[in-house]
């Protein structure tokens, strides 16, 4: 199983958005785990191409075991839409079903600060650590949902896949979808309908997944404190209303290396 999370655009980058998993992410990586939860299987076997795709071949004068314990065709289609308008049964197609977003905080996280730390050598084998604020967070979340269509031109093929796609993300790929960073809520499994498709029957059913992710800013924080000013001013506090001399100011600026050597 592969998959990923790359921005194309250089907004995220621009903004410094380290994570937004709203679409694109859930979505692919619900793909990935079914055709890799698919793949163990040997009737409802799911084989790919050298180019990754459903390996979806011409099926003339192919037996009908065909894909059972080979990788001749797949016997199972799992995408978000079919490739070079392919009409291929059993079919599972995943699409985004829509997202809100989720407040995780009053202030998104906003008073959250990343700290770094930062080791001090003096030359003389004292080393000091401290801690030096890297970055302002802001973070929120996304509650969405994801429609999985089970399209087959069986019955009992429908009912096969439906359980086993409720079933895997229920359980037995829950765990997988959490440490992805994806929250998988209780499933929803609609009602069951049939079409007239040609000489057949086409059999569907729509599984909806609700889902919770998350999206991050990390602001830098570029040394705020490079160096520290002080200002002295002498006046007479003996007075009621102390004067401040005039003409009599010391001022003096320390840079962060000259106090960190000083403290260590």
């Amino acid at each position: 199983m592969s998959t990923n999370n790359i921005f194309r655009s250089d907004l995220p980058k621009i903004h410094n958005v380290v994570q937004n998993s709203m679409i694109v992410y859930p979505k692919e990586m619900i793909i990935a785990v079914l055709r890799d939860y698919f793949s163990e299987d040997t009737y409802y076997h799911y084989s790919k191409d050298k180019w990754g795709f459903a390996n979806t071949v011409d099926e003339t004068d192919l037996p009908q075991d065909a894909g059972v314990h080979d990788d001749v065709t797949t016997r199972l289609f799992i995408g978000e839409n079919y490739r070079d308008n392919i009409v291929f049964y059993p079919a599972i197609l995943v699409k985004h079903a829509g997202s809100r977003s989720i407040p995780i905080s009053i202030n998104r996280e906003e008073s959250t600060v990343i700290w770094d730390i930062r080791a001090f050598d003096d030359g003389y084998g004292n080393i000091t650590f401290f801690k030096n604020p890297k970055s302002f967070v802001f973070a929120g979340a996304w509650e969405g949902s994801i429609a999985i269509d089970v399209m087959t031109r069986s019955l009992r093929a429908r009912d096969d896949l439906v359980q086993e796609v409720a079933l895997c993300f229920t359980d037995i790929r829950f765990k997988l979808m959490q440490k992805a960073g994806i929250i998988c809520k209780p499933v929803e499994v609609s009602s069951p309908s049939e079409t007239d498709d040609r000489n057949g029957k086409l059999f569907r059913q729509t599984i909806t997944l609700p889902i919770r992710t998350e999206w991050r800013r990390e602001i830098p924080i570029n040394n705020i404190v490079a160096a520290i000013s002080f200002s002295l001013e002498f006046s007479n506090l003996s007075a009621a209303v102390p004067v401040v001399a005039q003409n009599l100011t010391i001022n003096t600026n320390t840079n962060l290396l000259d106090i960190m050597a000083a403290i260590s």
